[in-house]
């Protein structure tokens, strides 16, 4: 079988085809508002589900949540600590953000954190669509109904992004610094493209608030993650600057003068200064120094906590992290062929080569850390859909067999959910759902592959139809499947069983598991403790609860023995620990009452 006959699914195609046309005939018949009302709903209905569903998950999001928490309750607004630990990981912004949150919907539920990323998500995919709507229209010359086409298909795409869905439903930075980065960067176009076709001519500057807004924006951003943001913003001016000068031969940058670079660098200093004064002032600059040297140094020079990577682990990481979207990624190719007569096309290589090669370079890989380029990425693809085929037959090969790997993926993508569902969960149902969501998921890349034949009335047709089968397997992976691996949410078991005893413990020590969600979910006070560190606690106090994990019980119990002294198994837990990868047994033992 050839690679035409391959995505050539002729009576599949003909059905969805059919299907997606149907639906597009309806959707043209409606009032601008009716459309704007289903396209918010969709998105509404994309990024919601599991917030509130979804355990909290180990191991950052816990500890963010549970520093925030005790930040709560200490009111001590400055200095971050996971129980009596300094947290060096991320600057105040994010924990002040879900302080606010959890003062507001309850410190101890888990979505009470989540919050402040779904505030987050709406402001970043409303602002995104507006500015694809401004910049189809004022910039390209596109109709307004194609506009607004291309203005609604960006705020679905974004709201099904599966790696971004997997980092909005986590209490971390990711899904704010992306939105502040996002905006930051379409600010920076604005005054850019302003400073290149009217500052030059008129010497005045039309955007000076516009331009403080930009600085306050990376000032939060700083705040939130660091230095990504001004990184960002930093390796897209340079490069923009230097792909000018090649196809403009000649160095004009006087435009940067509406920077406004000495305001610009006294907003950032009064927003983000006070805070690291007061750290360092507060921790004798043990926060701030572990931070870079513990955090920040220990990324840029080896691979941080085993999550060392190979270069071009971040584009082999898109198969996952930018479905389905990475279907389309041969029309950002398109687009970077024009990108010598197109400014925008510059802005956007600028914004996403120079910030994605250092993350490359970088050892320490995670997949959310590429989050940052992606609206930069949708974009190029949304101006390689408008533009003409080349006729090149190596790149059209080239687009194909790339089709065909997302597609065997896209298989693999399937089978993977449908065997997590058969070994971490106990509910039947949830395989059964898997097998459904698998058949969304096939129907998502069948849409996309429809697209590039060109078979519907109306083409940009299969391409919502493949976001919306796209979101609706979002829905059912974080509210049908994920809260239902039971034999992964060890945590959640635990503290259901300790609740429900019919006393209270005074003490709660864990060994062998000490996952920052136990913390969260039984309190800052519970112990996190060596083996014979437990047992000593297990004999000192007759109501003490120990949670011990089956690899250390023998050594609990010699040191028991030594004092002649008995404990009492409550229960035994099994389950597979998603953060080690390993399959564990939990013991919940109490001292016994008849001491020998």
């Amino acid at each position: 079988m050839n690679a035409v006959n391959f995505l050539n699914f002729s009576i599949i195609n003909k059905i969805f085809s059919a299907f997606c046309d149907w639906v597009s005939e309806f959707f043209q018949n409606l009032h601008i508002l009716s459309k704007t009302a289903i396209i918010s709903f969709l998105v509404i209905i994309f990024i919601l589900p599991g917030f509130n569903s979804i355990p909290p998950l180990d191991r950052d999001e816990a500890r963010f949540s549970q520093a925030s928490k005790q930040m709560l309750e200490d009111q001590n607004y400055i200095v971050i600590k996971f129980q009596e630990e300094l947290r060096s990981k991320k600057p105040i912004g994010i924990y002040w953000l879900q302080m606010a949150s959890a003062s507001i919907f309850g410190k101890d539920d888990i979505s009470s954190y989540r919050i402040p990323n779904i505030f987050a998500s709406i402001i970043l995919i409303l602002f995104f669509s507006i500015f694809v709507y401004r910049i189809s229209f004022r910039y390209f010359d596109y109709t307004i109904s194609s506009s607004v086409a291309f203005s609604f298909f960006s705020s679905l795409v974004l709201a099904t992004l599966l790696g971004f869905s997997i980092e909005l439903k986590q209490a971390k930075t990711d899904t704010v610094l992306l939105m502040l980065c996002t905006i930051q960067q379409l600010i920076f176009w604005k005054i850019y493209n302003y400073g290149k076709e009217n500052w030059n001519t008129f010497k005045h500057h039309d955007h000076i608030w516009l331009t403080r807004f930009f600085w306050l924006i990376m000032a939060l951003g700083i705040l939130i993650k660091g230095p990504i943001s001004p990184l960002l913003f930093s390796v897209t001016l340079i490069s923009i600057c230097i792909l000018d000068r090649f196809t403009q031969k000649e160095w004009n940058i006087s435009w940067l003068n509406l920077l406004l670079w000495f305001q610009g660098l006294l907003i950032v200093m009064i927003i983000t200064i006070p805070w690291f004064y007061l750290a360092w002032s507060a921790t004798d600059g043990s926060l701030i120094l572990d931070a870079i040297n513990e955090d920040f140094l220990k990324k840029v020079r080896s691979g941080q906590e085993n999550h060392w990577g190979p270069f071009g682990s971040h584009f082999l990481l898109l198969l996952l992290t930018f479905w389905p979207m990475v279907l389309l990624l041969p029309y950002a190719g398109r687009a970077l062929l024009d990108w010598k007569q197109n400014r925008f096309t510059r802005f956007l290589i600028s914004w996403i080569i120079p910030f994605w090669l250092i993350l490359e370079l970088t050892p320490t890989k995670l997949p959310h850390y590429i989050l940052p380029v992606f609206p930069a990425l949708i974009l190029l693809i949304l101006i390689g859909i408008s533009s003409p085929p080349t006729g090149n037959q190596i790149l059209k090969r080239i687009n194909k067999i790339f089709r065909i790997v997302v597609l065997i993926f896209t298989f693999l993508l399937a089978l993977a959910f449908i065997y997590v569902s058969l070994n971490f969960s106990s509910n039947i149902m949830v395989f059964l759902i898997s097998l459904f969501l698998a058949i969304m998921i096939f129907g998502s890349m069948v849409c996309g592959n429809i697209f590039y034949l060109n078979l519907n009335k109306y083409k940009l047709a299969p391409l919502f139809g493949m976001v919306i089968l796209a979101g609706i397997s979002n829905i059912i992976i974080f509210s049908a499947i994920i809260p239902n691996l039971d034999k992964i949410h060890i945590t959640p078991k635990i503290a259901q069983y300790i609740h429900s005893l019919d006393f209270k413990p005074d003490t709660i020590v864990a060994t062998g598991y000490h996952e920052p969600s136990l913390v969260f979910s039984l309190g800052r006070d519970t112990l996190l403790l060596k083996p014979d560190e437990t047992a000593l606690v297990l004999i000192e106090g007759d109501n003490t609860l120990a949670i011990v994990e089956d690899r250390k019980l023998n050594q609990i119990k010699k040191t028991l023995d030594k004092f002649d002294r008995k404990v009492e198994s409550l229960i035994t837990i099994d389950g597979f620990n998603l953060a080690k990868g390993q399959k564990i047994k939990i013991h919940l033992l109490k001292p016994n009452q008849n001491k020998e």
